[in-house]
């Protein structure tokens, strides 16, 4: 399986498959060979760069590449090499150090007078490569959008105009950003712009002109598997018709959340739990919790209509042990089904539907997940479909065991609404067959209190030959504070580090049977989209040149 099987977005991401890709071409044993590693180096390089336009050094390489390297020449025009230029020279030199600490700190409004007061200085470039970081990472668009029109635009036309429509998609602003990446295309054609325009396109209603534009993309770029992945969910989009067979028990377990599990449970109670979905109960764990948490659930029950459990230990046993004692209970009630939901999390009214959808479009899954957004950063991706890179990959991380999310690295969520087979997806709200659960022993209690047990077991069913599904249009938020914005403590890093040594201690051995497990299950998966949009006659059929360009993941 190849980095690009993973994914074809993430800034970050696609410098990694660049780089790997021109590493195979130096390896390449003819000159045929190296001329495709190359030529596909270049355009996931471009397509880097149109991600996030303000890294310099990169914007300045292009420059560089472009002089030399006719793979390059190829891909951008001359007004895209002098936009390039101009972000590489006037990159130069380092943003404001007090920014971050304004942003660690939580003052936003300090933070952003001061972005504003900055740009009056040597290098107003950088504090606006820190406006589009950290505002971008708390989903101020309306900010964004007034700062770059007020104050970038009139210094820095086209800079701007590149930012903006960016910053158009991920604020929903779909017919402003159309305009903006037509424009933008005319006179840059940068690669990566076309799939923009085709997500603004989608986003503004125009689905036609958005799929047309994606089988240019495919056409050009085969192996562009999130245009791909997008293009199905807009073709085929996900059902909600699928019934749960026999009982299911939402499981909850929560320390100490008081006022977090009071709106997870009304979002819970707000949602579709009908017969529609399954025979469903509801069961909550009070894990050893000292505060308000008991009566938060007492309460909650009476509104549940009798079909609620609550149950509450002396002392916190930890979520994998809380975990498996929600399983041994569901299975004493004689359920088929458990899902797992966080006890600070919000659900939409069809989330069960949707992963029960899910079971019937992925069989062969050992376990249903969702894709998990920030409650209080509407577009921040925390989790999605994860997958086990590579051993060499993965040292170039420092570890054995390393796992991939792409889709973190965006902040436009409407390109991440497909399905598909993954090597692991997020605890946070996860759907599981009880019996599944039991044959492979649950939770793993090396992991307790808490961290890596719920990607333990997502290997463990994947090395058994059961990958995970992720199902994401069904989105819930979290609200938990994101990694970007939060300090984890000391005592929560080193437990990180000793689960994290468990984990590789027991997978490292076995990763090449989990990568040819991920690699069969995703490369079957995205064949039969591509086939399927094939006879729906919205993809040409096309010869791949690139697939052998990227080394297995």
């Amino acid at each position: 399986m190849d980095l690009l099987q993973i994914g074809t977005t993430g800034h970050n991401h696609l410098l990694a498959a660049a780089q790997k890709s021109f590493r195979l071409a130096e390896k390449a044993e003819t000159a045929q060979d190296a001329s495709k590693a190359i030529g596909a180096g270049a355009r996931l390089f471009c397509m880097a760069w149109t991600e996030f336009p303000l890294n310099g050094p990169l914007a300045g390489e292009l420059v560089r590449l472009s002089q030399i390297i006719p793979a390059f020449q190829k891909l951008l025009t001359p007004e895209a090499v002098r936009l390039a230029g101009a972000v590489a020279q006037k990159m130069r030199g380092e943003g404001d150090p007090e920014m971050q600490e304004l942003f660690v700190s939580g003052d936003v409004e300090a933070m952003s007078a001061r972005m504003e007061k900055g740009l009056k200085g040597r290098n107003p470039l950088s504090i606006v490569q820190q406006a589009m970081t950290f505002q971008g990472v708390l989903s101020r668009w309306d900010w964004l959008e007034s700062f770059l029109t007020r104050l970038v635009v009139p210094m820095e036309p086209d800079i701007a105009t590149f930012l903006l429509a960016g910053v158009h998609v991920s604020n929903g602003r779909f017919a402003q950003a159309v305009a903006l990446y037509e424009e933008l295309l005319l006179r840059f054609a940068v690669p990566g712009m076309r799939y923009r325009l085709a997500t603004a396109l989608a986003g503004a209603g125009d689905k036609e002109r958005s799929l047309a534009l994606l089988g240019d993309v495919l056409t050009d770029f085969p192996e562009h598997t999130s245009a791909l992945l997008f293009m199905d969910s807009l073709v085929f989009p996900a059902k909600r018709a699928t019934r749960l067979d026999g009982k299911c028990v939402v499981s909850i377990y929560s320390y100490n959340k008081a006022e977090a599990l009071a709106r997870t449970l009304d979002s819970v109670l707000a949602s579709d739990l009908s017969d529609t979905v399954g025979d469903v109960r509801i069961r909550v764990l009070i894990n050893g919790s000292e505060d308000d948490s008991l009566r938060v659930a007492e309460a909650a029950k009476e509104r549940f209509n009798g079909h609620m459990d609550v149950v509450s230990l002396p002392v916190n046993i930890g979520a994998p042990a809380a975990r498996n004692w929600l399983l041994d209970a569901a299975r004493k009630d004689g359920a088929q089904w458990i899902t797992y939901l966080d006890d600070d999390v919000l659900v939409p009214s069809d989330w069960l539907l949707g992963l029960a959808s899910g079971t019937e479009e992925f069989p062969q899954a050992g376990v249903w997940g969702c894709r998990v957004m920030d409650a209080t950063s509407p577009t921040l991706i925390q989790h999605g479909d994860g997958f086990l890179l590579g051993q060499e990959d993965a040292k170039s991380r420092g570890y054995a065991v390393v796992m991939q999310e792409p889709l973190t690295e965006c902040a436009m969520p409407s390109q991440f609404g497909y399905r598909r087979h993954a090597a692991s997806v997020t605890g946070c709200c996860h759907l599981f067959k009880v019996e599944t659960l039991i044959r492979h022993r649950g939770f793993d209690l090396l992991y307790s209190p808490s961290q890596f047990d719920d990607l333990d077991l997502d290997l463990r069913l994947l090395r058994a030959g059961t990958p995970a599904a992720y199902l994401g249009d069904v989105a819930i938020r979290h609200l938990r504070v994101s990694d970007y914005v939060r300090e984890p403590s000391q005592a929560a890093v080193r437990q990180g580090e000793n689960h994290r040594a468990v984990l590789e201690g027991r997978h490292a051995e076995h990763l090449d049977i989990l990568l040819r497990t991920q690699a069969a299950f995703v490369t079957a998966d995205i064949d039969a989209k591509r086939t399927r949009l094939q006879e729906a006659g919205v993809l040409p059929i096309t010869i791949s040149e690139n697939l052998s360009t990227c080394a297995s993941a």
